[in-house]
C-alpha cells in the first residue's frame, strides 16, 4: 500500500470526516498525526522483530576504511551488525568482542591490569582486516588490525539489521513503508489504535484502541517468530569435548 491508500483506510475506519455546510473541516485526526503513528509502528516493528535485514546496501550497509583508523561509526538506523566482508575478500571477517581485539591475551584468563599491560607492551599491529567487533561503542565497529595505506578506500559490506531510513511524510503520498508489504495493514491498525487513545476520545472507543494495539503487538511477536524460523539452520549432534571420547 502507498501512503495515500493507508491514510484513506485509516480515515474511513475512524470515520474521520463529516460534511459541513460551512466552517473548518470536522476532523479529529489530521493526516500528519496518523502518519506519525504509522512511522512509530514501523519503528516498533523493526526494533522488536528485525524485519529489515540487508547486506552491503548504501547508505547504512557500507563503511570505507581509512589509513590508521580502526573505529568507524555506523549509520544511525543500524540496530545490529551481523558480519562484514571487505571488497578484497569473498568471505566475511570473524566477529568477536571488542576487548579481545584490543588485547593480545585471552581476557578471561587475566585481570584488567594484566590485559592492559600486555596491550601496552605489544607492538601495534596493522594490515589487511581480519576481524571486527560491533561493541566498540554506541553504533561503532572496530576493524582489526588497523588499516594501512594499502587498505585505504577498501569498502566493507555490512550485514545489518536496521530501522527505516526514509520515513513517511504527507509531502509524498506515493511513498511505501520500508517494512515488508505483509505488514502494511498492521501498521494501520497501530495508527488507528493510537489515534483512539487520545484524551478527548470516548471511553468505549479507547477500549477499541487498546484492543487494536494488542492486536498489533501479537503481529509483532509473530513477525519475530517468522524471522527466527526463516533463519533457523540445520544442525547435527556431535561429540563436543575430549571427555566424550572413550579410551579403547
Amino acid at each position: 500500500m502507498i501512503l495515500s491508500e493507508m491514510l484513506e483506510y485509516c480515515n474511513e475506519y475512524l470515520d474521520n470526516s463529516s460534511a459541513l455546510i460551512d466552517g473548518d473541516p470536522d476532523t479529529l485526526w489530521s493526516d500528519e498525526s496518523i502518519v506519525r503513528h504509522l512511522n512509530q509502528a514501523m519503528r516498533v516493528l523493526c526494533r522488536r522483530a528485525w524485519v529489515i535485514r540487508e547486506y552491503g546496501t548504501l547508505p547504512a550497509g557500507v563503511i570505507v576504511l581509512r589509513t590508521g583508523v580502526s573505529l568507524y561509526p555506523v549509520h544511525a538506523s543500524v540496530l545490529r551488525v551481523v558480519d562484514s566482508t571487505p571488497s578484497t575478500l569473498s568471505s566475511p571477517l570473524g566477529r568477536t568482542d571488542d576487548i579481545i581485539l584490543r588485547s593480545d591475551t585471552p581476557y578471561d584468563d587475566y585481570d584488567a591490569f594484566e590485559v592492559g599491560e600486555a596491550a601496552a607492551l605489544a607492538a601495534t599491529e596493522t594490515g589487511a582486516p581480519r576481524a571486527i567487533a560491533s561493541d566498540a561503542g554506541t553504533r561503532m565497529v572496530r576493524v582489526y588490525p588497523t588499516p594501512t595505506a594499502t587498505e585505504n578506500g577498501v569498502q566493507m559490506a555490512l550485514k545489518i539489521v536496521r530501522l527505516p531510513i526514509t520515513w513517511l511524510t504527507v509531502e509524498n503520498l506515493d511513498a511505501e513503508p520500508e517494512t515488508p508489504r505483509d505488514y502494511d495493514m498492521d501498521l494501520c491498525t497501530y495508527a488507528m489504535g493510537k489515534s483512539l487513545m487520545r484524551p478527548n476520545i470516548d471511553t468505549q472507543l479507547k477500549v477499541d484502541g487498546r484492543e487494536m494495539l494488542s492486536e498489533f503487538n501479537d503481529v509483532v511477536r509473530e513477525a519475530r517468530r517468522d524471522r527466527q524460523r526463516f533463519e533457523l539452520g540445520s544442525s547435527r549432534w556431535a561429540f563436543s569435548s575430549s571427555t566424550a571420547i572413550l579410551d579403547r
